[in-house]
C-alpha cells in the first residue's frame, strides 16, 4: 500500500505498471452494499452479451476487461482509504503528468526539430487528443491541489500548453465541462474555466494552423466511425460483437489495419507484419454510447450508463473527483477517453470511480445522473439529426473498377463530402474524402486479397447525419 501512491506518480511514463490493478481486487470489500450491486450490475452488463456474441474470443476478453476495471475501481478505493483526504490521494499523479508534458516536448522537438512549432504537440505512446486530454487533467490537479506554489503554477501552465499545442478539441470540451462541475462547489471550477478561456483566447490570435482547430466544427472523419458502429449495434443489437472485438469490424474505416501513434509513424515506423491482424484491439468508435452497444448491445450499453452516473453520484460533493469525472465523460461524446487499457488515460477514470465509490452511493441520484450522461453522449447525433435537410443529389455515372481504379461523378451534390468504402467483413476507406462537386478516382488497395467485395457510395450533408448517411449506393464487386 505505501508504495500505490509512487506507482502513480509512475504509471504515466510506465503504463505497463497499471498491469498490476487485481491485485487490488480485493479491497472491494470496503465498499458500500450499494456500491458493490452496481459493480456487480456492470460486470454482468459486459459478460453476459459476451456469451452470446458471434465472435469465439468475446467471453474471455469480456472477463479480462472486468477483472482489470473492477481491479482499477480497488486500486482507488485503497487510494482513499490510505490518504488524510480523499483528493491528496491523487497529488503523485500530477508529478508524473509533468514528466509526461516534459517528454513530450522533447520527443517532439527530437523529431521534427525545428519544424516542431508547425506540428501537433506528440508523445511516443499518446495520440495528440490524448495528449491533450492529459493536458486538461493537469489543469484540473493544479487548480484543486496544494501542491507547493511554483510547482502548481507550472503543472498548470504546462497542463496548459500541452493542450494548446496538442490542438486537441476533444481535450478543450473536456476541460470547458470539467470545470463548469466544478462550479458547483468550492468555487474551484471558476480558475479551471478561466484557463480554458485563456487558451481560447490565444488560439485565437495566434492565427495558426493548429489553433484554428479549436474554431473548426467538422467531424475529422468521426461520422464514418459513428455509422460503422451503429450498423454493427443493427445486426447485433442484444450482445453485440465483444469487448474489444468491435476494432475488426471498424478497422479501415477512419485510419488503415494498424496503425501506430504518430510520433512513432513520423519517425518512419509502421505496423510490423504480425501486428496488423491485431490492429483492430486499438480501434474504437470515438463516441462512448457507440462503442457500449457495439460491444455489449443494449445491455452492455445500459450497463456502461449505469456505472459512470454512479461514478458521479458518489462524487457529487468532492470537486476534483466530479470534475474529473465529468471531463472524462464529456470527451466520451467524441473519444474514448476511459477505454482500458491504455496508456494510463484511461485507468485514472476508475481510479478516481473506485475513490468516489468509498465516499458511498445514492441510487436515485446514481439513475438520474446515468441517464444525464446518455443525453450527453448523445448530443452529437441529436444535433446532427435536426439540421435542415439538404436537396438528394443525382448520380451522373459510377465506372466498374478497372485496373485497380474507379470513377464516380455526382450531379448536385454541392456541399457534400463523398466516401467510398469496400467492404467485406470490415469496411475499409478507399482514399480519404472527396467534395461533391468535383469528379472522383479512387484507387483499389494493391495488396488486395481476391474475393466478392460490397463497394459503397456514402454521400454525407455537411449539416445533417442521424447515424446514417443522405445517400448511398452498393455495388456487388469481384476482385
Amino acid at each position: 500500500m505505501r508504495l500505490l501512491p509512487f506507482a502513480l506518480a509512475l504509471a504515466p511514463l510506465f503504463p505497463p505498471l497499471a498491469l498490476l490493478a487485481p491485485l487490488f481486487l480485493g479491497h472491494l470489500r470496503r465498499l458500500s452494499p450499494w456500491a458493490l450491486g452496481l459493480l456487480g450490475v456492470y460486470a454482468l452488463s459486459v459478460l453476459l452479451p459476451a456469451l452470446g456474441a458471434p465472435e469465439p474470443l468475446a467471453f474471455p476478453l469480456a472477463l479480462g476487461r472486468v477483472l482489470y476495471v473492477l481491479g482499477l475501481v480497488g486500486a482507488g478505493v485503497a487510494l482513499y482509504a490510505g490518504a488524510s483526504s480523499p483528493t491528496q490521494a491523487l497529488k503523485p499523479l500530477g508529478y508524473g503528468l509533468f514528466l509526461l508534458y516534459i517528454t513530450a516536448f522533447v520527443a517532439t522537438y527530437l523529431t521534427f526539430g525545428d519544424q516542431a512549432v508547425q506540428q501537433r504537440l506528440m508523445h511516443p505512446f499518446h495520440s495528440p487528443v490524448g495528449l491533450g486530454f492529459m493536458g486538461a487533467m493537469g489543469v484540473l490537479l493544479a487548480v484543486y491541489l496544494r501542491y507547493p506554489w511554483p510547482f502548481r503554477l507550472l503543472l498548470g501552465l504546462l497542463g496548459g500548453a500541452v493542450l494548446l499545442l496538442s490542438a486537441s478539441r476533444g481535450g478543450m470540451l473536456a476541460l470547458l465541462l470539467g470545470g463548469a462541475g466544478g462550479l458547483l462547489f468550492r468555487g474551484r471550477g471558476v480558475w479551471a474555466l478561466g484557463v480554458a478561456g485563456l487558451l481560447l483566447f490565444l488560439a485565437a490570435n495566434l492565427d495558426t494552423p493548429l489553433s484554428e482547430r479549436f474554431f473548426q466544427t467538422q467531424l475529422s472523419g468521426r461520422e464514418g466511425l459513428w455509422l460503422r458502429a451503429y450498423e454493427v449495434f443493427q445486426a447485433h443489437p442484444w450482445t453485440g460483437v465483444g469487448p474489444y472485438v468491435l476494432g475488426d469490424y471498424l478497422k479501415g474505416t477512419l485510419f488503415g489495419e494498424c496503425f501506430l501513434f504518430p510520433l512513432l509513424e513520423a519517425r518512419g515506423l509502421s505496423c510490423p507484419s504480425w501486428l496488423v491482424p491485431f490492429g483492430g484491439f486499438w480501434t474504437f468508435a470515438h463516441n462512448h454510447l457507440l462503442q457500449a452497444l457495439g460491444e455489449g448491445g443494449l445491455f452492455g450499453a445500459l450497463g456502461l450508463l449505469l456505472l459512470a452516473g454512479g461514478f458521479l453520484a458518489a462524487a457529487f460533493g468532492e470537486g476534483l473527483l466530479f470534475s474529473l469525472l465529468l471531463a472524462y465523460l464529456a470527451m466520451g461524446m467524441v473519444d474514448n477517453p476511459f477505454s482500458v487499457p491504455s496508456p494510463f488515460r484511461g485507468e485514472v477514470f476508475f481510479l478516481v470511480g473506485g475513490m468516489a465509490l468509498a465516499r458511498g452511493v445514492r441510487l436515485p441520484r446514481a439513475l438520474a445522473l446515468a441517464g444525464a450522461v446518455g443525453v450527453l453522449w448523445s448530443l452529437p447525433f441529436l444535433y446532427l439529426a435536426t439540421r435542415p435537410p439538404t436537396p438528394p443529389p443525382s448520380l451522373a455515372y459510377l465506372a466498374f473498377p478497372k485496373e485497380g481504379v474507379g470513377f464516380l461523378r455526382l450531379v448536385g451534390a454541392q456541399g457534400y463530402r463523398v466516401q467510398v468504402w469496400l467492404c467485406q467483413k470490415d469496411c475499409q476507406r478507399v482514399g480519404w474524402e472527396w467534395r461533391g462537386d468535383e469528379p472522383m478516382y479512387f484507387p483499389l488497395p494493391q495488396d488486395l486479397p481476391k474475393g466478392e467485395y460490397r463497394l459503397r457510395v456514402l454521400l454525407l450533408s455537411q449539416h445533417r447525419l442521424a447515424l446514417r448517411p443522405r445517400y448511398v449506393l452498393e455495388k456487388e464487386v469481384r476482385w
